[in-house]
């Protein structure tokens, strides 16, 4: 399997915009913290939860390693250091949350969660938010690109077992299940799924993507039409 070309699937965030619930997700993670809290998003991207925390009085932080998601979140005033999951560039016990939203799976994600225990101050806490099995089968890729829920499987961790990982390095996590249904017009999906807003898209034969995507524009001939799809999340949270 190749390799992710974070770069390439930062430009495709235009066709990715963060929907209500995503922002809501943040904002319940940060209500409850003292103000000036300091807030790490691992794999933040272009700083939309961060700018949600930024928001509530809190001081995040955006750690990426592709310097085009950093440039958008510093755009907007927010501070982007460029680092990896497996090696936080910061001191130990610094940040109130530590917060994976769909970024668990870049990289040894044990590693990842050993340094978010590390900086993580005596009373914060860990979320992560991630897709499983669950998700990857009836996903609407898996519909157009029969290669994408094996692929997603490898790369994704199942959620039970970063549940056990982290209940063994802090002591406590909690696990809930959560539902989002996304309703789009048909062309911006498409528009989306050439562009590659998906890393996993980055991921398929050439001739597969071809395919389905010729599939799409014959079953959705109107790019008005809405479609609509649902993600499966995962929530853990550690404290």
């Amino acid at each position: 399997m190749g390799d992710v070309n974070l770069d390439h699937l930062a430009r495709a965030y235009r066709h990715r915009p963060p929907s209500a619930a995503s922002l809501a997700r943040a904002e319940a993670a940060g209500c409850g913290l003292e103000r000036g809290a300091w807030v790490l998003d691992v794999g933040g991207g272009p700083g939309n939860h961060a700018a949600v925390w930024g928001g509530q009085g809190l001081r995040p932080v955006v750690l990426d390693p592709s310097s085009v998601m950093l440039a958008a979140a510093r755009d907007r005033d927010l501070i982007g250091v460029r680092a990896r999951a497996q090696a936080l560039p910061f001191n130990s016990g610094r940040f109130a949350l530590v917060w994976f939203h769909l970024s668990i799976h870049y990289g040894k994600w044990q590693n990842s969660i050993d340094e978010a225990v590390r900086v993580l101050g005596e009373e914060g806490k860990i979320e992560i938010w991630t897709l499983g099995s669950d998700h990857h089968e009836q996903s609407l890729l898996a519909q157009w690109f029969p290669s994408v829920p094996g692929i997603e499987s490898s790369r994704f961790p199942e959620p039970d077992s970063v549940a056990a990982y982290l209940r063994d390095r802090i002591g406590v996590a909690g696990v809930s299940h959560h539902v989002e249904v996304v309703v789009r017009p048909a062309g911006e999906w498409l528009r989306a799924v050439e562009a590659g807003f998906i890393s996993t898209l980055q991921l398929l034969p050439k001739e597969e993507q071809t395919a389905g995507i010729a599939a799409i524009r014959k079953a959705y001939p109107d790019p008005q039409e809405e479609i609509s799809y649902e993600l499966r999340f995962t929530r853990i949270v550690g404290r």
